[in-house]
């Protein structure tokens, strides 16, 4: 097998690419159509929790509120730090609740700074998809002509300044 083919490989990474920008958007398409078609409730915070794990901040929220139908839903929420400031103190918080959406609970007081972290991520995910992609097909265009025409033949001639070394007897 030729070495070059793996050069093919590179396209994986668009593809995992791809796969975020796509999880991203459906994130956000999930949170404006809670935000917009789920029905209003207050949940209590059940438990909440804010972790420092070497550089990286985040944490959880438990909260707990009971739908229109009377049943009681529990969920626990795991958010980063920026969003943990925004309701650290608050014991009731205001959700949107659509139990059909991607994202079925969306917290009120957040709401606006989830979008824009979700349109940050959508944006960069799309920078690196438009980039790997690029990469990709300059990889892919250098491997088939790699492929179709072979390495390029590099013959050694040694050019000795001395043109024959003669020994006397």
């Amino acid at each position: 097998m030729n070495k070059y083919k793996y050069l093919h490989l590179l396209w994986l990474i668009p593809v995992y690419f791809l796969l975020q920008f796509s999880y991203q958007v459906m994130n956000y398409q999930g949170i404006k159509s809670t935000y917009e078609n789920g029905d209003s409730y207050i949940a209590s915070v059940v438990d909440f929790e804010v972790k420092q794990i070497a550089a990286q901040t985040n944490g959880y929220v438990v909260i707990r509120f009971t739908d229109q139908n009377g049943e009681t839903i529990q969920e626990q929420l795991s958010l980063p730090v920026q969003f943990a400031q925004v309701i650290m103190d608050t014991e009731l918080i205001p959700l949107r609740y659509d139990p059909s959406s991607f994202r079925p609970i969306v917290l009120i007081p957040i709401f606006e700074l989830q979008k824009d972290v979700l349109l940050v991520n959508i944006a960069v995910t799309l920078i690196g998809l438009l980039a790997t992609v690029i990469l990709s097909v300059y990889a892919s265009k250098f491997a088939n002509r790699k492929i179709k025409h072979g390495d390029e033949k590099v013959e050694y001639e040694r050019i000795d300044i001395d043109d024959v070394v003669t020994t006397k007897q």
